[in-house]
């Protein structure tokens, strides 16, 4: 995790600024992971990311598509879900803005930090988001109320 991670957390919210070149994935897992968190709700983001990697799922596959430049973190939603194999997994869709006021949009792979991300986390107190496969091997949401 990178020292320069801003956070502060209470029973009910994570709220995190995440700086220029901090890797996306890898900063906010280890903080999840710090404070021992497995479920979560992404409510708000604003910042911007560059080095992105998103995708579009075909029913079959993920059709990626990479983007260097900087862009506007226009929108990220999504969830923090603890796998079968208790493991932190981020289910994150995105919508990003370049510069000639187009977006792009789709799966969150991969990016990097550009000049700051404001992220707002709800903690919900007595549900469990877990991620298990089924069906076809896809990672599905299977809330659970805490026991």
């Amino acid at each position: 995790m990178s020292d320069k991670i801003i956070y502060a957390r209470d029973d009910n919210y994570l709220i995190v600024r995440l700086r220029d070149g901090d890797d996306f994935f890898e900063t906010l897992l280890s903080l999840l992971k710090k404070e021992d968190i497995k479920s979560a709700v992404l409510v708000s983001s604003v910042g911007m990311m560059r080095d992105v990697e998103l995708g579009w799922f075909s029913g079959e596959e993920y059709i990626k598509k990479s983007f260097e430049e900087p862009m506007e973190l226009l929108s990220l939603t999504g969830s923090v879900n603890e796998t079968e194999e208790g493991k932190i997994f981020l289910h994150l869709h995105a919508v990003l803005g370049s510069s000639d006021l187009t977006t792009a949009g789709g799966h969150l792979f991969k990016a990097t930090v550009h000049q700051t991300n404001e992220l707002v986390f709800l903690l919900p107190t007595n549900i469990n988001l877990k991620r298990l496969r089924e069906g076809e091997g896809l990672l599905r949401l299977f809330p659970e109320r805490k026991k």
